[in-house]
């Protein structure tokens, strides 16, 4: 191999390096999670795990195994699209949700990407008034904010933010309730399949627009106290960003000293090299 093809395969390799420590992947992140098993699952079972993995930014609405019920016994095709309405389009953390006062805005989920959603049925509402809590509902006409912010699960800033809600969002196929349990047939089952590789895409832009502030559900659907419990207006507001107040069980990112090492290494060989020639 000549020397200059050596110096296109480093920087080749340097590419890979660079996309491989870019990407992210759901199940990997819910994997150390028991409490998630259920909901990541069935994010593999029926795709939509791939469909997060291939997003630039993401927010991803997890429900505990208690709460699945409102999908268990469900087609594949309502699970999925029950699944892509839990992801938003864009990044959302404990700070940013804190800096909704008297707010209600209108967010962009994976099932409206779709082009499947009907009246609204691709989007969510996002709520935080006064000290109450800051809940979610279906943006589709007659839905209720009917799930409440629990805690955060996981962050990787501007990239992928996993926050735990207190159930499942009701959607429903052509109304504002999830059809009843079909008769015995093709129904997917929560075992555990190969976690699927990451991919990288990029994602188009996500957009959200603000509505006047509507009422909270009753706090008591909240599925416990948690240390990321929003309830109140903090008093020192913090900028749409990465606190420095990470919890202790959120997934660290990949180590930006072994990055620039490698980097470092790779460009020393490439110098070597051409000065070979």
């Amino acid at each position: 191999m000549s020397p200059m093809s050596l110096v296109v395969a480093l920087f080749f390799s340097l590419f890979l390096l660079l996309s491989a420590a870019d990407a992210f992947n759901i199940t990997k992140i819910l994997s150390p999670y028991p409490d998630f098993t259920t909901f990541n699952n069935y994010l593999i079972q029926t795709g939509v795990a791939g469909e997060i993995n291939s997003q630039q930014t993401v927010t991803v609405l997890v429900v505990s195994n208690s709460n699945m019920s409102a999908v268990s016994g469900q087609s594949p095709d309502v699970i999925k699209k029950t699944l892509s309405v839990h992801v938003i389009l864009d990044y959302y953390d404990v700070e940013k949700l804190q800096n909704l006062h008297a707010k209600t805005l209108t967010l962009t989920t994976l099932y409206q990407k779709s082009g499947l959603a009907q009246n609204q049925q691709g989007f969510l509402n996002l709520s935080h008034v006064g000290n109450g809590p800051v809940a979610f509902g279906s943006a589709a006409p007659g839905s209720n904010l009917d799930s409440t912010f629990v805690k955060t699960i996981s962050s990787q800033p501007y990239k992928i933010s996993v926050l735990q809600i207190s159930n499942i969002i009701n959607v429903g196929s052509n109304s504002t309730t999830l059809s009843p349990p079909h008769a015995p047939g093709p129904a997917v089952s929560p075992t555990t399949p190969a976690a699927s590789s990451p991919r990288k895409a990029l994602a188009p832009t996500p957009s959200h627009t603000e509505s006047p502030a509507a009422s909270p559900p009753n706090p008591s659907n909240a599925t416990g106290p948690s240390a990321d419990t929003l309830g109140g207006s903090p008093s020192n507001p913090v900028a749409d960003g990465p606190s420095s107040n990470n919890k202790s069980y959120a997934v660290s990112v990949p180590s930006g000293n072994y990055l620039l090492a490698s980097i470092l290494m790779i460009f020393t060989s490439a110098w070597f090299l051409l000065t070979m020639i």
